[in-house]
């Protein structure tokens, strides 16, 4: 249809103020638009702050509860059967569990490179699938990585063998300082590869020999293979040592119950009450080297839960009961379910 002028040339008046109306209209839409977008945005932006501020809250009080769990486990008079001590529940979603374990359960990577224990960690990364040549290379990296001198093993590496390859600084000579620093010797990466829960076995704080006390089988069953290896070369039955450990463990240590951290629990007082326990008779030489008991290092963990929120702490501390505890980690880290 054409559209109606007046004798002006004009729209008519009333035609304008439609046309007016329509613009204004838009106008409202779109500001109602941006003032949406606007007012949508500022709740986003609250509810962000809203669940940083809980987030913080939750870290804050489980750092809280991590810390009373460790400071209960540090009292010298509480004991690793102290259940109802150790772990409690708060009400309103909070609890924490804290475990005491032996930190003499793992054997000494220090301790044993400084012995010069080849043969160990050769039969150990042998039985952790590297074949015999490759057992013997990463030994040697490892010695020389810990070794204060330029001698170098037949397989190994020193600092100028590191030069070569542009790598300066390279190796630490001297003990490891952490579990970390071994993944930087050449050739570990096929341990790790082939063995993920290798740091189950190695520790750098305890005083030296394997804790039979508070070792896990699975550890005391590769210090007997070694130990029976070393001077009988026919005995090297890891799945006979690893059931002899098995039945050490939960039908001697943990009592009659097969529980760990109850009443029943005990302890054996020498190294030859736990190997008449095992029915094992090392080597005199070979058996001290490796094994122990009562080590004064322990493991404690504190784990917090407050709703859906979790923290861990780990300390491992010398000496707790002995009135002169020393502190020799802390590692603080958050889990989250």
């Amino acid at each position: 249809m054409t559209p109606q002028f007046s004798s002006s040339g004009h729209l008519p008046r009333s035609r304008r103020r439609h046309r007016r109306r329509g613009s204004a209209l838009l106008l409202v839409m779109w500001l109602i638009s941006m003032l949406s977008l606007l007012i949508y945005s500022t709740v986003q932006v609250v509810a962000h702050d809203m669940d940083i501020t809980i987030s913080q809250k939750k870290a804050f009080r489980a750092r809280q509860l991590t810390e009373m769990g460790i400071n209960i486990a540090c009292n010298p008079v509480v004991k690793e059967s102290d259940t109802a001590l150790l772990n409690q529940v708060m009400g309103d979603g909070e609890s924490f569990s804290v475990t005491i374990r032996g930190e003499g359960g793992r054997f000494n990577v220090n301790t044993l490179l400084q012995n010069k224990s080849r043969d160990f960690f050769e039969r150990t990364f042998e039985l952790w699938g590297l074949d015999k040549d490759a057992a013997s290379a990463v030994t040697d990296c490892l010695l020389d990585w810990t070794d204060a001198d330029e001698q170098k093993e037949l397989h190994g590496m020193e600092r100028e063998d590191f030069e070569e390859l542009n790598y300066s600084g390279y190796p630490f000579d001297r003990p490891f300082y952490s579990l970390d620093e071994m993944l930087l010797v050449p050739g570990f990466d096929q341990v790790t590869a082939l063995k993920k829960d290798w740091r189950d076995y190695f520790t750098i704080y305890s005083a030296g020999k394997l804790d039979l006390n508070a070792a896990e089988p699975k550890v005391i069953a590769l210090g007997m293979n070694i130990s029976k290896a070393s001077f009988d070369a026919a005995s090297q039955d890891f799945e006979a040592d690893m059931k002899d450990a098995v039945e050490f463990v939960e039908k001697y240590r943990w009592g009659a119950d097969g529980i760990e951290f109850t009443t029943d629990d005990q302890k054996v007082q020498s190294v030859e009450e736990a190997y008449s326990q095992l029915g094992f008779t090392p080597d005199s030489t070979e058996g001290g080297t490796y094994f122990g008991v009562n080590d004064t290092t322990v493991h404690i963990e504190s784990v917090a839960t407050v709703n859906d929120y979790r923290k861990r702490v780990v300390l491992v501390i010398r000496n707790r009961t002995q009135g002169t505890p020393q502190i020799l980690a802390r590692e603080e880290v958050p889990l989250f379910q």
